[in-house]
């Protein structure tokens, strides 16, 4: 009988008819491909014009604004009618006899105009006459520096533009490098009449700073022409494009647009490099699309071919790999021939899932007998505290002495045996871990009471608790030995009155309790040594307190002091707020 082996025809599996599927899939997304990016390609130059549509626009507006401001900033119309029309009223026209005193006084307005100005380079006037009027900053350069001729020669050329209307205003090229000259007609309102014409200079930096933002390699070129048609600025490394040699010489390769601003007066170019940018689109797409497909069509054959009728025992011996690690022991058997490599690996599978069991159980034992040694570990270190301040045949002596000094009518030495022994019947009663935080502030103040009538007049104690946390839970006996410490080695040894301040509150989440006292202080020498476990540390459970705090909440909470010897000790004890 032949072979399950033999019996299969490859051409006939699943799994050469996957690779058959496969292999379509490829040639498909390669079709779907070659649409797309054609497709992609239409969309790419139709998105681009709208994003530089949506671009120039925006840029208009800002060199629009920006040069409106900047007028307004330097020569305001109103203001510059106000200073020179009432001295250039008399000018009727040419051929008019010069007044001798009008040129200095014109001159004069025009340096104020410039010394309050620090955005223009020079301004001149021209009036009627025709006669040019120029102030220019000293520290311009003499090549920066016009004439009375070149500024004639400058109204002339652009005196058909600025035109014969009040406020009309032309902005054109300068020859310095840093400034854009502005023209401005001067009208007299009082006698309704065109007095001369206010030509300057001012610097450039406004339209600089605009497009020096530009990364001109993601949105292309900008360049910004006066009405003439000169450039003013531009983003461009050629010296100059217009719309003619893009439109005749690089149709396909630029993309240009015109845009009118300034009423007319100003036009900015943009222009991009569709070419460098599809090339940029075309490499990546054509590099991406050849390789995911080669290792697409490389990786699938690959598989298929190498793994073919071992699939269905590797998916077992994967199962059975997930469940091992999912912490299922009961694994499915497999079906490999004896003495393959794929049959050890399954049998080694299976003895790793016996002996995981078993460490499993073995760790889990050992767990639990530590968590319960642990536990008996904290409760007998916590009752182990508690007895050192809670013998419970003190409290039955003491009521014992308390009435019979009642009897004897000696009320002070009553009242202190009362106190005592309210304060050893609290400590018997808190048999629990945890206590409200108001019955253990009731707890110290009775314990401090006690210290107030042993050591009159020397010692004042003060409270600022928030109420609103007086039900928050605590470790029980947590502040006693830290009022104790204050007491035996804060006050004692202090020669008059001490005060010990105890504040409770809440800060990031957490609340606080803090005891300051202003009594002997820590030596630098013993301050880092508190929390180490010695015996000969005088300063009792400061370290069980920390302790007991971060075994119940954690690292995060605990014991903080500070302290400066002969001044002060503050103690901050932190519980998490819940």
């Amino acid at each position: 009988m032949e072979s399950a082996e033999k019996r299969i025809h490859f051409r006939k599996t699943l799994y050469f008819k996957m690779i058959a599927v496969t292999a379509l899939l490829g040639l498909t997304f390669l079709a779907a491909l070659i649409c797309i990016y054609h497709v992609t390609c239409k969309w790419f130059k139709t998105e681009l014009t709208y994003q530089s549509d949506t671009l120039t626009e925006q840029i208009c507006k800002n060199v629009d604004i920006s040069l409106t401001e900047l007028m307004e900033g330097t020569i305001p119309l109103t203001a510059t009618n106000q200073r020179l029309t009432p001295l250039l009223r008399t000018v009727s026209g040419p051929g008019q006899e010069p007044d001798p005193f009008l040129k200095p006084r014109v001159r004069k307005q025009l340096e104020e105009i410039l010394s309050t100005n620090y955005d223009i380079n020079w301004v001149s006037v021209v009036d009627m006459a025709d006669t040019v009027y120029l102030a220019c900053r000293d520290s311009r350069p003499k090549e920066g520096r016009p004439n009375e001729e070149s500024v004639r020669k400058l109204f002339h050329k652009n005196q058909s533009y600025v035109s014969h209307r009040p406020g009309n205003t032309i902005w054109t090229g300068s020859t310095s490098d840093d400034g854009i000259i502005v023209m401005r007609y001067l009208f007299d309102e009082n006698t309704m009449k065109f007095s001369g014409c206010v030509i300057a200079e001012l610097k450039n930096t406004v339209l600089k700073d605009i497009f020096s933002e530009i990364d001109s390699s993601k949105v292309g070129n900008f360049a910004l022409y006066d009405m003439n048609g000169n450039l003013l600025f531009t983003t461009s490394k050629r010296n100059r494009f217009s719309a003619r040699t893009v439109r005749a010489e690089e149709k396909d390769s630029y993309l240009y647009a015109e845009y009118q601003i300034n009423r007319g007066r100003l036009k900015i170019a943009h222009e991009v490099d569709l070419k460098a940018k599809n090339r940029r689109f075309s490499d990546l797409l054509y590099f991406v699309s050849f390789i995911g497909l080669f290792l697409f069509l490389l990786i699938i054959i690959f598989l298929w071919l190498m793994f073919g009728n071992m699939a269905s025992n590797l998916r077992i011996l994967l199962s059975n790999i997930a469940r091992v690690s999912r912490g299922n022991f009961k694994l499915e058997p497999t079906s490999f021939a004896k003495g393959d490599q794929m049959d050890l690996l399954s049998d080694h599978i299976s003895q790793m899932a016996g002996h995981i069991q078993t460490l499993m159980d073995e760790i889990r034992n050992a767990k639990e007998i530590q968590q319960q040694n642990e536990y008996k570990l904290l409760e007998f270190q916590y009752y182990e505290l508690q007895a050192q301040i809670n013998p419970h045949f003190l409290f039955n002596i003491l009521q014992s002495i308390h009435g019979i000094a009642q009897i004897n009518g000696d009320h002070q030495v009553s009242r202190l045996i009362g106190l005592l022994a309210r304060f050893f019947r609290r400590n018997i009663e808190r048999s629990r871990s945890t206590c409200s935080l108001n019955a253990e502030i009731e707890y110290i103040k009775n314990y401090t009471e006690l210290y107030k009538n042993i050591y009159p007049d020397r010692l004042e104690v003060e409270w600022a608790v928030d109420e609103s946390l007086l039900d928050m839970m605590v470790p029980s006996c947590i502040l006693q030995p830290i009022v104790e410490n204050s007491l035996v080695h804060g006050m004692e040894p202090k020669i008059g009155l001490c005060t010990i301040r105890i504040s409770v509150y809440s800060e990031d989440e957490k609340f606080v309790i803090k005891v300051w006292d202003d009594g002997l202080g820590i030596p630098p020498e013993k301050l880092g040594t508190l929390f180490e476990t010695n015996e000969a540390n005088k300063r009792i459970g400061i370290k069980n307190v920390k302790d007991r705090i971060q075994l119940m909440y954690g690292t995060d909470y605990g014991v903080w002091i500070e302290s400066v010897y002969h001044h002060f000790t503050e103690v901050r004890l932190e519980f998490p707020l819940y």
